[in-house]
């Protein structure tokens, strides 16, 4: 009985045979063609640039690949499948006296190995069936092992946060009373001083102006680290929106942005605290002002999918530079340090997204300008 027939595998297999030997590529094709269930699609080339372009034109399981081609020999013709196609599981067709080599293919990302002359029809349907399963197994580990790395990272952050946090509760009062006596002393200076020369009155409302700066940073840190209590109730986030614009609008007006309003009436509600989300609407909604020219234009839209209700602030500016894309959502991480940043609002805006069980998401526009977007879970019955 012909061993090909009497196993049957899952399914047939899609294989490109990358060999410029005749005589090996017709032992393979024969292997390959006798039996009905061991493979539906079965294509071949003898050049590396040849399997580049079958591997760019067809979805293949899987490649037998000899590693002594016309243009380009050794372990660098794995790593270049690999690297164009790293889902493609790869059996390694040695010669006779190339063991080493075969073995050292492994290393390289190969999932098996065969010896001319050494395997039969079944060996090398088995072989192949096997690197298949396993070049999948080693993709979800790969993809599982992602994911706990980016679990790893994000409780990393979470005690980050709460560190910071509770750094940053702790100096804020202890910093906020010194600075309600020095704005006490302002006040009384004014009431009382009879000197009101035009160098005095400007000295005490510089300090005054400095003791609000300062007042507002402290702020920014009690809102950074006390996120613990919001009161989430059924709002309507195009409320929100429409209320944040009409505070900054004497911000958009100085500047002469367009505003693009593109709201959706039919948004489903969402959970949340009315005045947290409002402030995280006016942080993005401040930050494109800052980053437009005069004259530029803001796209604020609302939208939804089945589950989720999307804010989109689009603004037409200058972008984030690729090498601080990572850090925007870092606590005091900050680009505009000279003109009084913090660097605490894209965190703070992070923090309640999180706490309301949503995302936050900032990235460069294709053309030009930034897309800042807000994510909410849509408001269920059992919510």
């Amino acid at each position: 009985m012909d061993e090909n027939n009497s196993v049957k595998f899952d399914k047939p297999l899609y294989i490109l045979i990358v060999e410029d030997n005749q005589v090996d590529l017709r032992l393979l094709q024969g292997m390959l063609a006798v039996s009905e269930n061991s493979t539906e699609r079965l294509k071949w080339t003898n050049t590396v640039k040849g399997a580049l372009e079958l591997l760019s034109a067809h979805d293949f399981d899987a490649v037998v690949l000899d590693l002594n081609l016309p243009d380009l020999r050794g372990t660098e013709t794995i790593r270049r499948v690999n690297e164009l196609f790293p889902d493609i599981a790869v059996v390694v067709n040695t010669g006779e006296y190339e063991e080493e080599l075969g073995i050292e293919a492994l290393e390289y990302g190969a999932q098996d190995f065969l010896v001319k002359g050494r395997y039969n029809g079944y060996t090398l349907l088995k072989s192949l069936h096997y690197a298949v399963k396993r070049k999948r197994l080693e993709t979800q580990v790969l993809e599982a092992y992602g994911q706990l790395k980016e679990a790893q990272g994000q409780l990393i952050q979470v005690e980050k946060m709460k560190v910071i946090g509770g750094i940053a509760s702790g100096v804020a009062h202890e910093v906020r009373n010194p600075l309600a006596a020095i704005k006490y002393g302002i006040q009384y200076l004014n009431e009382k001083s009879t000197d009101r020369s035009e160098d005095i009155v400007k000295v005490l409302e510089s300090m005054e102006d400095s003791v609000n700066r300062a007042n507002d940073i402290i702020t920014d840190l009690l809102d950074f680290s006390g996120l613990s209590n919001l009161e989430q109730q059924s709002e309507s986030l195009n409320v929100s929106v429409l209320k944040s614009l009409a505070l900054v609008n004497h911000a958009i007006s100085k500047k002469e942005i367009a505003v693009d309003k593109q709201i959706d009436i039919n948004l489903p509600n969402v959970k949340i605290d009315r005045n947290r989300i409002e402030q995280v609407i006016i942080n993005l909604l401040l930050n494109s002002i800052n980053f437009v020219e005069n004259g530029g234009k803001i796209t604020v839209k609302t939208y939804t999918d089945d589950n989720h209700v999307y804010l989109d602030v689009i603004d037409n500016g200058k972008g984030i530079d690729d090498s601080i894309k990572k850090r925007i959502f870092d606590p005091f991480f900050t680009t505009r340090r000279a003109n009084g940043g913090v660097g605490l609002g894209l965190s703070i805006c992070k923090n309640i997204m999180d706490v309301h069980g949503g995302k936050i998401e900032v990235q460069n526009n294709p053309d030009a300008g930034v897309t800042a977007r807000l994510v909410f879970p849509v408001l269920t019955a059992a919510s």
